[in-house]
């Protein structure tokens, strides 16, 4: 049964209002994706955070109210709320309260296919479900029962604190295992000669179908955030067919990511730190695209990738017309101080000029 979700942006003291308006519309999407129907959504101005609410009483009538007339099964609201707000929230509405940490969560936990992504992403669900835990516990897994309620399979999950810390040490084992495999691939590659570059950028942006693009393999790219979660790698060859570059795809990135979840995604992300090239992809149709690539670049940051060889690349070029394009190109080449790459992973325009600069900018030599 869908549900019926009631979304709530946030307009801080000192905030942008049109960013905050931004990010309503992403935590829209993320709801979508996360497969609500968003029966309304509202931008509160807050002048004074809640200790216990977040919000303020005055407010949470208005909710409540707005909650009831639209019968709503679901309220998301667009911040990070601790768990003693998340829990009064919920009882004074009498109605499951998420936040967006829980919400992008839960679309992990469904868009985990492998077996490491499914391990980071119990990670970090144990990582925010763990100061949650009170007395005798809450269930943290039962597929299918609701957002907000998906978890790390489909077994149902005791929460005792001890177990859960033992089952936290097991998951890191594994994915330690995983980064040890991972590194002697990486050293397999360095003694063939061989260069990687990775496709970075905001979640929708159409990495995943620039990849298929490239390289001919991987799943047809998704109109929904976070349509890629583990490393998927291939090969890319120069038009001679004698040079050889390994592109890797991982998880797109989003404004307001918590570290957490960037930490237990660290064995996914160690491809982009360890690349010889990031191929930065930029979707210009988006809104606040600017705003979008500086968020990539602050976690490329946190995660040790800011000193990469990067072409920038501004896709979907399809959907623009030729002075827009010429316009946003001069853009984003002032924003980022590179000559952007603009292409069309759509339609394959421009590809070729794409592989030819990854090769140039790599050196390959012949294989």
């Amino acid at each position: 049964m869908t549900q019926r979700a009631l979304l709530i942006g946030i307009n801080n003291p000192g905030s942008d209002r049109e960013k905050s308006r931004d990010s309503l519309e992403e935590l829209s999407m993320l709801s979508e994706t996360a497969g609500a129907k968003n029966v309304f959504k509202i931008l509160k101005n807050i002048k004074k955070i809640d200790p216990a609410y977040y919000l303020s009483k005055g407010m949470l009538e208005d909710i409540k109210e707005l909650a009831v007339s639209e019968n709503a099964d679901i309220v998301i609201i667009d911040a990070s709320l601790s768990p003693a707000q998340e829990s009064n929230l919920s009882e004074y509405l009498d109605l499951n309260v998420i936040d967006r940490t829980r919400l992008i969560l839960d679309i992990f936990a469904v868009h985990a296919r492998t077996a490491e992504s499914r391990y980071q992403v119990e990670l970090a669900m144990f990582n925010y479900m763990l100061p949650r835990l009170k007395g005798a516990g809450i269930m943290l897994s039962r597929t299918g029962a609701g957002i907000g309620t998906r978890g790390p399979g489909e077994t149902k999950l005791e929460t005792d604190r001890r177990k859960i810390r033992q089952r936290i040490g097991y998951i890191k084992e594994k994915l330690k295992l995983s980064e040890k495999t991972r590194r002697l691939h990486r050293y397999k590659r360095s003694r063939q000669g061989l260069y990687t570059a990775a496709i970075v950028g905001y979640t929708n942006s159409g990495k995943t179908t620039l990849m298929k693009r490239l390289t001919g393999r991987g799943e047809a790219g998704e109109d929904k955030l976070f349509a890629t979660l583990g490393t998927k790698m291939a090969s890319i060859y120069d038009t001679a067919g004698r040079k050889k570059v390994i592109i890797s795809d991982t998880v797109g990135f989003i404004q307001n990511l918590p570290l957490f979840l960037v930490e237990s995604f660290k064995a996914t992300l160690e491809e982009t730190v360890h690349s010889d090239l990031l191929i930065h992809v930029i979707d210009p149709v988006q809104s606040d695209a600017a705003g979008k690539y500086e968020e990539v670049v602050k976690i490329l940051d946190e995660i040790g990738a800011e000193d990469k060889k990067i072409i920038t690349v501004l896709n979907k070029i399809d959907l623009l017309s030729p002075e827009q394009v010429d316009f946003l190109s001069t853009k984003f080449e002032t924003l980022t101080g590179k000559l952007a790459v603009a292409v069309s992973a759509k339609t394959g325009e421009n590809i070729n000029l794409l592989k030819d600069r990854i090769f140039e900018s790599l050196e390959c030599q012949t294989i």
